[in-house]
């Protein structure tokens, strides 16, 4: 499996300021197997960061039109799988939603509430995740 270049990272946050992470998949092969995460995934060909975090939200989450989505910034992280190193564009997006009822799980095996002062290293996240919780951090507390 390659490395994606360009990924969108997405969390959701909750009327009441916490926020919603992915609880990935323990599936071989995969990226953060079995570790919390963000919604997301590759951008693909001719498609715009923006139009890649809807359509993962969507993919993702049956999300839809329930929601406001944020551009935070995009940071770079760099990716190893099989002595392949990349330099990966991560793409921070924020989803405001309304009604977590609204959410059915297509991909990982579910979702995590977190306070939005969690300290993010203290849970199993992948580092490329750690650096966006970091981020998001900041972008909320700006």
């Amino acid at each position: 499996m390659n490395i994606p270049k360009s990924i969108v990272r997405i969390f959701l946050i909750l009327p009441n300021g916490q926020i919603v992470a992915q609880l990935r998949d323990n599936i071989p092969g995969i990226a953060s197997q079995g570790m919390l995460s963000t919604f997301g995934g590759g951008v693909d060909l001719g498609e715009s960061p923006n139009q890649a975090a809807v359509r993962e939200l969507e993919e993702e989450t049956c999300l839809e039109t329930n929601y406001e989505m944020e551009f935070i910034t995009t940071f770079i992280h760099q990716k190893t799988r099989n002595n392949q190193a990349v330099l990966q564009d991560n793409h921070l997006f924020l989803a405001r939603i309304i009604n977590i009822e609204a959410i059915e799980i297509k991909e990982g095996v579910g979702f995590v509430v977190l306070r939005k002062d969690v300290d993010f290293e203290k849970v199993n996240a992948g580092e490329g995740s750690q650096m966006a919780w970091k981020l998001l951090q900041d972008y909320l507390n700006g």
